[in-house]
């Protein structure tokens, strides 16, 4: 698997894609490289042809190959992980993982996805230096490295054409919409990958199955557990996020490709996809369905004294697939979270005892989308406690569009649903609604 990867870790992002792209780089010709993967980048001007003609992307200008060993790959990611996050940052994002469900309070997130990143990297492109480098993990694949160099080689194009140093600081606050650009950026070097493994016996534009079905089917990632053990001991978040740019990316391009050939896939790196429920559906791209921008809330006052805001983010509709997947069948879970418009989850900590308050805002396209995502998140939340009392019954909650249970709030107010989790008994419930209502759009004040 290439390492130009940006996992996202619902509810925050952790830039691991950006965190390779800067990577220092010490010229090949200073190292000993392994015969194997010599060989291999020996083939880089013939690949980088092929890949240019494929594609339809003159090269502007020859790319650089390099070599790293394993061990300098880990050196420089752990070094690159500590100067790209403050410990803070970084303990946020863990807080909103663990207050979504989705790993344990007692998960060592950032040494287990040092593990996941050593152990996964094949190889990966920087645009700072236009160079691709090579680890030693496929010397005993020359069909895989080849393949795995026609990958890198296609973000080398995009990089000459549509600058991906633009994307290296997205704003904060919106991770939904950075993964679904990064599902642009991989899917369109996944399909081109897969183009150049065909080469010769099938044009990529006309292959009738699913690409992002097919690497879900047969793993884009290795989860043996010989070959990949950190992988495959992995959370179920880390392990779907690190999947999703390629495989959803995939079927993207391949959308856009049906739409209007590679002429169509450039223009989406002008006119790029503003969300992950773009990606998975692209009519909604193609029909420039936008989400709905929920301000941030800032209840500190109104949970009780002690309480700060951590972090905020959005999930978007991937996001909600992995959050109620987490606890419910992955049919339902898709299902209810088609639908979504936007939303905004900000996690509040009380600072004498550590306690987490998670608040979500979200907004459905209409009341039938609501009133699924509402039962959904409800049959979620009773399986993630199932110590919990929650009223009403099961039987009346439809009806009563409000179930509550110990610290925990979720209501339905036509399309929108507000979720409060960790909601500590100090908390004045009536003023945190008002104001959660107030934080969307066709609210008094607010644009619709």
């Amino acid at each position: 698997m290439s390492a130009g990867f940006r996992p996202r870790w619902v509810g925050q992002g952790v830039s691991l894609w950006l965190l390779l792209l800067l990577i220092p780089l010490v010229p090949a010709q200073q190292r000993a490289v392994p015969p194997k993967v010599a060989r291999a980048l020996a083939e880089t001007k013939t690949i980088l042809r092929d890949v240019s003609r494929l594609r339809e992307l003159p090269i502007k200008r020859p790319v650089q190959s390099g070599y790293r060993s394993r061990k300098e790959v880990e050196r420089v990611v752990i070094q690159d992980l500590d100067a790209s996050q403050t410990p803070e940052e970084f303990a946020n994002q863990a807080k909103m993982l663990v207050a979504l469900g989705l790993i344990p309070k007692d998960y060592a997130l950032r040494d287990e996805l040092i593990r996941v990143l050593i152990e996964q990297i094949a190889g990966f492109y920087r645009p700072k230096t236009g160079e691709f480098v090579l680890t030693e993990s496929m010397d005993d694949d020359p069909d895989g490295q080849r393949v795995a160099i026609a990958h890198e080689l296609t973000h080398a194009l995009q990089d000459q054409h549509f600058d991906l140093r633009r994307f290296e600081k997205p704003p904060q606050g919106n991770s939904d919409r950075d993964i679904a650009i990064h599902s642009l950026i991989e899917g369109d070097a996944t399909v081109t990958m897969i183009a150049y493994a065909l080469d010769g016996r099938m044009d990529i534009q006309k292959l009738p199955v699913s690409i992002g079905t097919l690497l879900e089917n047969f793993g884009v990632t290795d989860n043996d557990p010989r070959k990949s053990p950190a992988l495959t001991a992995a959370p179920n978040v880390i392990k779907r996020s690190l999947l999703f740019p390629y495989a959803g990316g995939a079927d993207f391009v391949q959308a856009l490709l049906r739409k209007g050939g590679w002429k169509q896939v450039s223009q989406a790196f002008t006119d790029l996809p503003e969300s992950t429920e773009q990606v998975l559906h692209p009519e909604k791209y193609f029909a420039r369905e936008r989400p709905v921008a929920i301000a941030r809330p800032d209840l500190a006052a109104l949970l009780g004294s002690g309480w700060q805001r951590l972090t905020d983010d959005v999930q978007g509709e991937f996001g909600y697939r992995l959050i109620l997947g987490e606890f419910l069948d992955e049919k339902q879970a898709r299902r209810a979270a088609q639908g979504w418009g936007g939303d905004r989850s900000t996690l509040y900590e009380h600072r004498p005892t550590g306690q987490l308050c998670l608040v979500q805002v979200t907004r459905w396209d209409n009341p039938a989308s609501s009133q699924a995502f509402f039962e959904a998140y409800v049959a979620r939340t009773a399986r993630r406690f199932p110590e919990r009392r929650f009223d009403p019954a099961p039987a009346e909650r439809s009806a009563s569009g409000v179930v509550t249970g110990e610290g925990v709030h979720i209501e339905r107010r036509g399309v929108d649903v507000f979720i409060l989790e960790g909601l500590p008994p100090t908390a004045d419930l009536p003023a945190v609604l008002k104001h959660l209502a107030g934080t969307l759009p066709g609210a008094p004040g607010k644009p619709l």
